[in-house]
């Protein structure tokens, strides 16, 4: 709600300058940026069945794309559909209002994640290679 903030001026009611808010801003916005990616590196650790690491790496790397890409199409209609252009701004904040509600929007999809671990989806013997093999072999030996 930084931006929602800074277009409405509120900043200033704080007695926060505009290039102090801005630096702070983009502080947390980077630290943000950052963090986020945690939580799909464990889930991809946890949930990701063995052998096939990378390729749902890059899985979760083409939706990030996808997202940016998309949400930029989207952003654009939304401003045009508002009236926001380079001389008119009175919509704009209306337009962070609503971009700032659609980011909650994933929230309303978590039931879609799976509930399991990497143990869950087992992927066959013939692609996991002759590794796999000896670590049946161990742990049939060790459950003995």
């Amino acid at each position: 709600m930084f931006d929602l903030i800074l277009v409405l001026r509120l900043n200033l009611k704080f007695g926060l300058p505009d290039y102090l808010f801005i630096v702070v801003d983009e502080i947390v916005s980077q630290m943000i940026e950052r963090l986020k990616w945690m939580p799909l590196l464990v889930f991809n650790t946890k949930l990701c069945p063995h052998g096939i690491e990378g390729t749902f790496f890059a899985l979760l790397m083409s939706i990030d794309n996808a997202g940016l890409m998309t949400s930029s199409w989207l952003g654009g209609i939304l401003l045009h559909v508002l009236k926001v252009n380079r001389t008119e701004f009175s919509n704009l904040w209306l337009a962070v209002l609503v971009r700032n509600v659609m980011r909650l929007l994933p929230l309303c999809f978590l039931f879609l994640v799976p509930k399991g671990d990497q143990k869950t989806f087992k992927l066959p013997d013939a692609v996991m290679g002759e590794d796999s093999e000896n670590e049946n072999l161990i742990n049939s030996a060790s459950s003995l």
